[in-house]
């Protein structure tokens, strides 16, 4: 006798996806590499992947932002209204006290479980200097750390970096989403000619930057604010 059985596939359980950054200012290359993570992580599968920019209050090995957190916040939310994928987690912005993410990726972790796989992305001039990091090798004990990078970017020579990353490293980015933590990948995205550095400076003479470096809604958020030296 033959028995027919019905395979009822589960839904994917989708990644929680972290995207850090000091966003002062948010610019397009900011939204763009989130919109091709997004893209890349989803594959074929529908709704695609969300991934959360969280903006860092006091970032511990840079200067202070000059924009507040409220500003940065709201640039961020313009700059993403349009995008379902995108979303702002601002949870760094309300806590006291330096940004430091092993303890954003300990309360993330706590919220959503043991099983989900938590990704935190980080670009890789950061990823250069995750040595100096607090408590840097506990990060894996929480979730995952994705290094983004661009075409021709040139990757990091530390030895102790270079050595911790490959006992952890898997050989796609995609194989992250299978596991809830305790690896590491490299992703290369697309090339953004653009960084808050020049967007500031560009500002602070009275240049108008291109809406392709900068949403128009954030430079109108700018204008108004009189951020940046405007």
């Amino acid at each position: 006798m033959l028995y027919l059985v019905t395979v009822i596939s589960e839904p994917k359980c989708s990644a929680k996806v972290l995207f850090g950054g000091t966003f002062d200012p948010v610019h397009q290359g900011h939204v763009h590499s989130a919109l091709e993570l997004s893209q890349y992580l989803s594959g074929q599968e529908t709704p695609a992947q969300m991934v959360h920019l969280l903006p860092n209050s006091q970032p511990v090995h840079r200067l202070a932002p000059q924009a507040n957190a409220q500003q940065r916040a709201q640039m961020l939310a313009l700059a993403t209204a349009e995008y379902g994928s995108l979303a702002v987690d601002e949870r760094e912005l309300h806590r006291q006290g330096p940004s430091y993410s092993v303890l954003t990726m300990a309360e993330v972790r706590a919220e959503i479980g043991p099983e989900q796989s938590l990704i935190w992305c980080l670009g890789l001039d950061a990823f250069a200097g995750l040595q100096h990091w607090h408590r840097w090798q506990e990060l894996l004990d929480y979730g995952h750390l994705l290094v983004l990078s661009r075409p021709q970017a040139t990757w990091p020579t530390n030895t102790q970096l270079l050595t911790w990353f490959a006992a952890h490293q898997v050989a796609e980015a995609k194989q992250l989403l299978a596991s809830p933590l305790g690896q590491v990948a490299h992703l290369k995205l697309g090339q953004y000619a653009v960084s808050a550095t020049q967007l500031r400076q560009q500002l602070c003479t009275g240049q108008q930057p291109s809406a392709l470096n900068l949403a128009p809604a954030v430079a109108q958020y700018i204008a108004d604010q009189r951020l940046y030296g405007i």
